[in-house]
């Protein structure tokens, strides 16, 4: 009541405060009005423009969520914060050189006469973080370590900096999981194409494997139960030998969060290398069930009971990644190859023929249809020939 009476003295700021107390109390449709009121009784309010931005954001309107932005940087050309939403958006959306423009016009704004000044830091250090991350992502390793330094310089002393250490150690060494797409049938066994029935990961190295290390420290130091740097550092551990201390970490990561599906697949993932293939099978099966609605989860799943020959299982799981992206012609490819092995021939036809419609040219796909065709026609399921 107390901002209602006000409304007739100052309408833009009572409006506007009132906004603030209803998102507050999670009366989203309300804030959001209260917002619009106080921009129609003075529209060019920065600050107003940019919460009924973040409102529209956390609704998932995105588009609308940018021209508030946009507003609000117009209004305001050193608001920060603006910019990393903007930012973020676009990068989400896949606009991503839009996304690489907006983060460094952020990091390039002058710090002098601002009226939060630490504020100001923190927001361009996130935009610094978030254009680092997405080089890093796209493979440009050191250009990615560099924006990281230069987030480090400017990084106000109340940032809390666990994610920024951790993408530095990751730049540092930087490694990408090759998750293998293309299986061939043989009598008796299912192999992964050019690899010998081994998922295996392929590393590049920038020969900083010791400032790596040390980010990764840096950023348990900081933050003693950061997940990601435990699963990353595990990771490094793994690769240089260290298999015992490697493992205490994965479990550790598990141990700090029971229900996150990714730390029991990257655990199945280091056990699968030592060969360990039931456990492995066991960590897959668990972050498939944890994670159910993630692609790369599930699909990483089925590749490890599959390995594990728990070939029931593994159908189960390339069923589910098939749902999950039933467009994907590796994903239809696995799951018609697995029914191929578990003898159901008319539903792995089905699969086959339905991955060649999304991609015709795949050789591997082509073979393996040949051979389940010449099987299916001396068990008399099919009488003709392609």
């Amino acid at each position: 009541m107390l901002y209602k009476s006000g409304i007739y003295v100052n309408p833009a700021k009572a409006w506007g405060n009132l906004g603030n107390v209803l998102k507050s109390q999670g009366e989203m449709e309300e804030a959001e009005q209260a917002y619009r009121n106080a921009l129609y009784y003075r529209s060019n309010m920065a600050d107003m423009l940019y919460n009924l931005g973040l409102l529209l954001q956390e609704s998932n309107k995105f588009s609308e969520a940018l021209h508030y932005y946009k507003l609000a940087i117009g209004s305001r050309p050193t608001l920060a914060s603006a910019y990393l939403n903007t930012g973020i958006i676009l990068m989400n959306q896949g606009r991503l050189d839009e996304s690489k423009r907006t983060f460094l016009t952020c990091a390039d704004i002058p710090d002098e006469n601002l009226k939060d000044p630490h504020a100001h830091k923190s927001s361009v250090t996130s935009c610094l973080y978030n254009l680092g991350k997405l080089l890093h992502e796209q493979g440009h390793q050191e250009e990615a370590l560099t924006v990281f330094k230069e987030a480090i310089q400017k990084m106000p002393r109340q940032f809390a900096p666990q994610s920024l250490y951790n993408m530095m150690g990751k730049s540092c060494f930087c490694f990408r999981s090759i998750h293998i797409k293309a299986v061939f049938l043989r009598p008796g066994k299912m192999t992964d194409s050019g690899n010998d029935g081994n998922e295996r990961e392929a590393y590049i190295r920038l020969n900083k494997l010791t400032d790596a290390e040390h980010w990764y420290r840096e950023s348990l130091r900081a933050k003693p139960d950061h997940i990601p740097a435990h699963l990353t550092y595990g990771k490094l551990l793994a690769m240089t030998g260290q298999k015992t201390e490697a493992e205490r970490y994965f479990l550790k990561a598990i141990q700090l969060d029971p229900t996150k599906g990714n730390c029991y697949m990257h655990y199945g993932q280091f056990l699968l290398e030592e060969s360990r293939l039931l456990e492995a099978a066991e960590m897959a099966e668990k972050a498939a069930r944890l994670d159910s609605g993630e692609f790369d989860v599930v699909f990483s799943a089925a590749h490890m009971l599959r390995q594990a020959s728990l070939n029931e299982a593994a159908e189960k799981y390339y069923g589910q990644a098939a749902s999950l992206r039933p467009n994907y012609p590796a994903a239809l490819m696995n799951l018609g190859a697995i029914l191929h092995l578990n003898g159901k021939l008319q539903q792995a036809e089905a699969n086959y023929l339905r991955a060649l419609e999304l991609k015709p040219d795949d050789t591997i796909t082509q073979s393996n249809l040949r051979k389940l065709w010449n099987i299916m026609e001396k068990q008399g399921l099919r009488t003709m020939s392609p």
